[in-house]
């Protein structure tokens, strides 16, 4: 699904420097970030993951290597 996300200059430059860094695309990234917020919050009983949690649950998903799509 396409869709527009409107961030702001600061936050699209630093996540777009951070996947980068990391060796993955920006939309993987935010894929990720999603994701791990989701399921944290879940876990939780609704309450945000830490930072520090969110940034290492990247570092995993990235060294566990590229998501496969559903079709």
């Amino acid at each position: 699904m396409a869709m527009t996300l409107r961030l702001s200059e600061e936050l699209t430059e630093r996540g777009q420097r951070y996947a980068a860094e990391l060796g993955i695309s920006f939309n993987a990234l935010l894929a990720i970030a999603l994701r791990e917020y989701l399921a944290g919050r879940q876990r939780a009983g609704h309450e945000a993951p830490a930072p520090r949690s969110l940034a290492q649950a990247i570092a995993r998903q990235v060294r566990s290597g590229p998501v496969r799509r559903r079709r």
